[in-house]
């Protein structure tokens, strides 16, 4: 590998051994280029699965939450931000998938519109698409999480459970192929494997 050796010897005056980078790179190349969606209600754990999918894979991940809250924080009214916030993540995306790096798309997509955007950005790059669905079966977990749900993202709101239901009777029925995992009925690390196996397949 070109540059390889410099760089171990660099390491190693730091005194971080090479074979410590040898496992970086390791998981790094483990997935070639794929657009990974995780998509699910609010409360539903899709947001720990992507970082925990981001942190074992080293890609970057667009959550569509603190995108929100930054344009609040800018000044944009509420009423302006909901799809604004979707094409960032899609541009960010979309950059990042020229460069021929995986992605990790953390949003509700709750209608086709979004939906349609993330099949489109993965057809125009011919990259691999991973919809990962999740949800939670059990509605007592799933009322806890809404209630006792408190982020740090400045600027954010939470939703309360009447708002929850709400957004799950407007929430469309799935068409595409993809993962569906219950955040509720299986451990965090079981879910980070299957997650991790459907991902690479």
């Amino acid at each position: 590998m070109a540059g390889y050796y410099p760089l171990c010897m660099a390491l190693r005056s730091c005194g971080l051994p090479a074979p410590v980078f040898e496992a970086v790179m390791t998981e790094i190349i483990k997935i070639s280029p794929t657009l990974i969606v995780l998509s699910g209600l609010p409360g539903s754990g899709k947001t720990v699965l992507a970082e925990s999918l981001s942190r074992a894979l080293s890609v970057p991940i667009f959550s569509i939450d603190p995108i929100e809250a930054a344009m609040w924080r800018a000044g944009l009214a509420k009423t302006e931000t909901g799809d604004a916030a979707y094409e960032v993540a899609r541009a960010l995306a979309d950059e990042h998938l020229r460069l021929r790096h995986s992605v990790i798309v953390d949003a509700v997509n709750p209608v086709e519109g979004p939906r349609a955007a993330w099949r489109n950005l993965a057809a125009k790059h011919r990259v691999s698409l991973k919809i990962i669905e999740c949800v939670c079966s059990d509605e007592t977990m799933h009322r806890q999480r809404i209630e006792g749900r408190v982020r740090s993202i400045a600027a954010t709101h939470e939703l309360n459970w009447a708002s929850l239901l709400q957004r799950r009777a407007e929430y469309e029925a799935w068409t595409d192929p993809r993962l569906v995992l219950d955040t509720s009925r299986t451990s965090p690390a079981q879910l980070q494997a299957q997650a991790l196996n459907y991902a690479r397949a």
